[in-house]
Parts: structure tokens; C-alpha cells; sequence
């Protein structure tokens, strides 16, 4: 009785009519919002310095390693295939960038975000000395913790004054003359590298001993709450204990990755490493840091 005046299919055609066109438009909707979130979470990503550094660090690292692949014999012996495979099969190929071009832009990328980055961190003394003037302010606890941080201070300032100096020179704008009285750039090079890795150093000792500190706390902690065998009121349950181990756990494995790199930039003749390696390794040192970094943007809306 409710289709009593409507042609026979009308219904179903009414019916079908709205929902086809309103899927592609739902679609669209959808994408949109998608795409307006990711750029805010970018946007948001890209505001602070933390997050351009870990950001260009990101391309610079990643083209690296498409720059070595693009490069490389099974790439290149892989592409050859797929066009003889193409011709094969009568099939017009599609054009694209040759092997050598593809490799080379890669390469320019890389080098665009490392030369960004490093004139970005033509400031990293500002940063250093509000860090060196909070260790004399408000000194950690901890004498061990107190001697390792002032040294890591002294290690970073250090390899950015070096690492300015150079930097500068290449670009023409501190003398050439004054940068050879210290054995050329490619000497301060080396020199702000091993202050790099002063760094990385100390930090394994600073780990160690965060390590034994908190195992310490923990432990008065379960003695005075008389619970030393209670899994269920364990410190370690705790949030705050949970996070300080998480935190732990990545500059744990931040440095882990580092130090072989930097030991091997240290050394005149290298370790061995090869190029093919370094922006994995490196992108490998950052992964972690960058998934929290991203993370921290999901409490962005459309």
C-alpha cells in the first residue's frame, strides 16, 4: 500500500540512485579529512625544533639509502628484466628516469636535508649553554650523574664549535687561512666528530649508572612498603617507573646504534662501514624517536 501511486521499480530505483551517488562523494569526504588531519599532524610535527631536526634527519637518511639502492647491481639488473619481460609480452614500456638520474636526485635530496641541517645547527651552542647553565643551577643528585653530565656538556660544545668553524669555512665565510692553521676542514671534521662521540661515550655511562640508581629506589621502595615479594605493588608498575624505563630503553638504543657510526667517522680510515650502510644505520638511531614524535600528534582533530 505505501508504493500505491509510484511505477512499478520506482522504489528500487530511488533506492539505488542516492546511495551510488553519495558513495564517491563519502569517499571524498573521507579523504579529505584524512588529508586535512595528516597535515596538521605535519604542521604541528614541524613546529618545534625537535621535530624538523628528526624530520629532515628522516629525508636526509632515506634518500641515502634509496640513492644506494637505485644504484646498485640487483637494482639495477632488476629493472633490465622487467624490460625484457615487458618487451616479451608485445607491451609498449613505460619511460622512465634512467638508473644514474634516478640515483643522483636521491643523492641531491640527501645532501639538501643534510646542508639544511647543518646550518640549522649553526644555533646548537644556544641550546648547549642553557643546558650547561641548568647543570650548575640545579646540579643532578647523583656525584657520578653530576661528573658524566658536565663532561658530556664540555663534549658537545666542543664538536658544535668545531663543527660550526668547518661548516662555515666551506661556505667562504671563516677564513680558509685561519681553518688550515688546524689541519683544514677535513681535520675539524674529524676533531668535531670524536667530540660527537665523547658523547655517545659518557652516555653509556650515564645509562649504567640511571640503571643502577633506579634499581636502588626500587628496591627501598619495596622494603619500606614491607611488599618485597607482592607482584601486585610492584614500583615497576608504575607509570612513572614505566615511562622512565621506556625512555631509558630508547637512548639505550639510540646510542647503540651511533657509536659504531661515529666511531668509524673518528677514525681517518674508517672502519669499514660502507656508504651503502650509513643512512640505515643512521635512520635506524632516530626510528624510534620520530614514531614518538609522530605519536604525540594523534591528538590532533579535523
Amino acid at each position: 500500500m505505501s508504493d500505491l501511486g509510484k511505477p512499478p521499480g520506482a522504489s528500487a530505483d530511488a533506492e539505488k540512485v542516492p546511495r551510488g551517488s553519495a558513495c564517491p562523494k563519502q569517499q571524498l569526504l573521507t579523504a579529505l579529512k584524512t588529508t586535512d588531519v595528516t597535515i596538521r599532524r605535519l604542521n604541528l610535527l614541524l613546529s618545534e625544533a625537535n621535530g624538523q631536526e628528526r624530520a629532515l634527519a628522516t629525508i636526509q637518511y632515506v634518500a641515502s639509502m634509496l640513492h644506494h639502492l637505485t644504484a646498485s647491481a640487483p637494482w639495477i639488473a632488476f629493472q633490465a628484466r622487467m624490460g625484457i619481460l615487458a618487451r616479451l609480452r608485445g607491451g609498449t614500456s613505460i619511460k622512465s628516469p634512467t638508473t644514474a638520474s634516478s640515483a643522483s636526485k636521491f643523492k641531491a635530496l640527501s645532501s639538501l636535508a643534510s646542508e639544511t641541517r647543518y646550518t640549522l645547527r649553526l644555533f646548537g651552542l644556544l641550546p648547549l649553554w642553557i643546558w650547561g647553565a641548568e647543570t650548575l643551577k640545579s646540579p643532578p643528585a647523583d656525584p657520578v650523574l653530576h661528573a658524566l653530565t658536565v663532561l658530556q656538556v664540555i663534549s658537545n660544545v666542543f664538536y658544535q664549535v668545531l663543527e660550526n668553524v668547518a661548516y662555515l669555512s666551506a661556505k667562504g665565510i671563516v677564513s680558509k687561512r685561519f681553518v688550515d692553521k688546524y689541519g683544514g676542514r677535513a681535520k675539524l671534521d674529524i676533531w668535531s666528530t670524536r667530540g660527537w662521540f665523547g658523547h655517545i661515550f659518557f652516555q653509556f655511562f650515564v645509562l649504567w649508572r640511571q640503571r643502577v640508581l633506579r634499581k636502588r629506589r626500587l628496591a627501598a621502595q619495596r622494603v619500606a612498603a614491607g611488599t618485597v615479594e607482592n607482584k601486585e605493588t610492584k614500583a615497576e608498575d608504575s607509570e612513572a617507573t614505566r615511562l622512565e624505563v621506556r625512555a631509558w630503553k630508547k637512548s639505550l638504543v639510540n646510542n647503540t646504534f651511533w657509536a659504531p657510526l661515529c666511531l668509524h667517522w673518528c677514525v681517518e680510515e674508517g672502519l669499514g662501514i660502507p656508504d651503502s650502510m650509513v643512512g640505515l644505520i643512521s635512520f635506524g638511531a632516530g626510528a624510534w624517536s620520530l614514531h614518538d614524535l609522530w605519536a604525540a600528534t594523534s591528538t590532533v582533530k579535523a
